[in-house]
C-alpha cells in the first residue's frame, strides 16, 4: 500500500468516510516525464535503481482543502545523490560536545527564570538567553545525549513543562498582566532541526493576547469547518486517516500519519480538548516518546522536531472549547547531510516529501 495508490484506496472507502475524505482533501497525480541523455543512463540507473522509474515518475499531490496545507510525494526524492553523508560516529560527536557544555551544569551556567527553577526526576528548567517571547524557558535533560531518552524521561519533561507554564502564568498575574496567555512546547533535536545546543532540551514559550499565527489558523479552520458542516474537523480528520489505515488509538490519544505533512513522516497525536495539566501532558509525553523511539529503532531517526499545540492557560477563554491538545512530529533527516530538507518550495509553496505515510504508519502502529 502506498500514497501513490490513494485514488484507488479512496474509491474503496465506505460512503461516509469517502465523503469525509473528499470534503477535506483533494488529490491529483500529475505526470512527471523526462528523457535522460544517453551518457547519463548508466549513472541514473545506478543512483535511482532503474531507468524507467525516472523517465516516467509517479507523483501524488495531496491538498488539505480546510487548512490549505499540501504535500507533493515522490519516492525518488529520497534516492537523490547527497553531499556530506559522512560515516562519522554520532555518539563520539556528541561526546565531543560534552566538554564545556553549559547544560551539563545548568544551575551554574544556564540562567533561571524570574520565578525560579522547576525540577523533575530527569530534568530541570532554565531561562533562554535569547528569548523568542516574553516568557521563554528550557527543560534541560539530565542526560547529555539528545537521543537517549525513554518514556519515563519524556513523561517527566512534559510534566515539568506543564508546571513551568503554570508558574509563568502565576508570575504574569502577580506582575499585573491581565491578558490571556497561550503556552507552546517545542523540541528541536540536533542541527537539522534548528538546535544550536547538542545537549537534550525542550523549549517552552508563553505568548499574550492570542496564540501564535499557525495555531490560531488551525483553530479558525476548525471553527469554520464546524459552522459549514456541523461536524468536528479534528474528529473527521482522524476518521479519514483511520479509514485509510493511517490512524490508530492508544488510550486517550488518537494518532495518525499525515496525508499533508509539513515534512518527512509527520505524525499527529491528538488528545481531548481541555486543560493540559501535568498528568495529561505527561501521558502525551509517553506517547511522543513511543513514536520517536520507534522511528529511531526502525528508520534511523537522529534529528526531529516536536511541536505541541496547547489551549490557553485561562480556562474561560472563548473559542477554544473544541480545540484538542495536538503534538506534531517530523523527521528532519540525517545529521551528516549538508543539503537542508527545507527550501523555497516548503517556505513559500508546498511541502515536497520523499517518505510514504503508509510506510511510516505500518512502522508505528502496534
Amino acid at each position: 500500500m502506498s500514497v501513490l495508490h490513494l485514488p484507488v484506496l479512496v474509491e474503496k472507502l465506505p460512503a461516509r468516510e469517502k465523503a469525509l475524505f473528499e470534503r477535506i482533501y483533494e488529490i491529483d497525480s500529475p505526470p512527471g516525464c523526462l528523457v535522460p541523455e544517453e551518457e547519463m543512463e548508466e549513472w541514473v540507473s545506478r543512483k535511482f535503481g532503474g531507468l524507467e522509474d525516472v523517465k516516467k515518475q509517479r507523483i501524488m499531490r495531496v491538498t488539505n482543502l480546510v487548512t490549505g496545507e499540501g504535500a507533493l510525494f515522490n519516492h525518488l526524492r529520497g534516492r537523490r545523490p547527497m553531499d556530506g553523508q559522512g560515516s562519522e560516529d554520532l555518539n563520539s560527536l556528541v561526546r565531543e560536545y560534552r566538554e564545556g557544555c553549559p547544560f551539563c551544569s545548568p544551575e551554574k551556567f544556564a540562567p533561571r527564570d524570574s520565578f525560579g527553577r522547576i525540577r523533575g526526576k530527569y530534568c530541570i528548567t532554565a531561562a533562554n538567553l535569547a528569548k523568542y517571547d516574553g516568557y521563554h524557558g528550557l527543560v534541560i535533560s539530565n542526560e547529555h545525549h539528545p537521543l537517549k531518552f525513554n518514556s519515563d524521561m519524556v513523561e517527566d519533561y512534559f510534566q515539568v513543562a506543564s508546571r513551568w507554564f503554570s508558574e509563568a502564568d502565576r508570575h504574569a498575574v502577580k506582575e499585573g498582566d491581565s491578558e490571556p496567555r497561550f503556552p507552546f512546547l517545542m523540541w528541536n533535536c540536533l542541527w537539522p532541526a534548528g538546535s544550536s545546543v547538542v545537549h537534550g532540551h525542550l523549549q517552552l514559550t508563553v505568548t499574550r493576547k492570542r496564540h501564535y499565527p499557525r495555531v490560531e489558523h488551525l483553530r479558525n479552520c476548525g471553527i469554520n469547518y464546524a459552522r459549514q458542516h456541523g461536524s468536528d474537523y479534528y474528529k473527521d480528520l482522524f476518521a479519514v486517516h483511520r479509514a485509510l489505515g493511517l490512524g490508530w488509538t492508544e488510550e486517550d490519544c488518537s494518532l495518525f500519519v499525515s496525508l499533508s505533512p509539513v515534512k518527512e513522516k509527520e505524525t499527529w497525536i491528538m488528545m481531548p480538548p481541555g486543560p493540559a495539566g501535568p498528568e495529561k501532558l505527561g501521558r502525551l509525553g509517553r506517547t511522543v516518546s513511543g513514536v520517536l523511539n520507534t522511528l529511531k529503532e526502525k528508520t534511523g531517526l537522529n534529528s526531529f522536531n516536536v511541536a505541541v499545540y496547547l489551549p490557553p492557560l485561562s480556562e474561560n477563554t472563548i473559542g477554544w472549547e473544541q480545540f484538542p491538545v495536538i503534538a506534531r512530529i517530523v523527521d528532519r533527516g540525517c545529521v551528516y547531510r549538508r543539503t537542508a530538507d527545507f527550501g523555497a518550495m516548503e517556505l513559500f509553496a508546498a511541502s515536497v516529501v520523499s517518505s510514504d505515510p503508509f510506510d511510516t504508519a505500518s512502522l508505528l502502529k502496534k
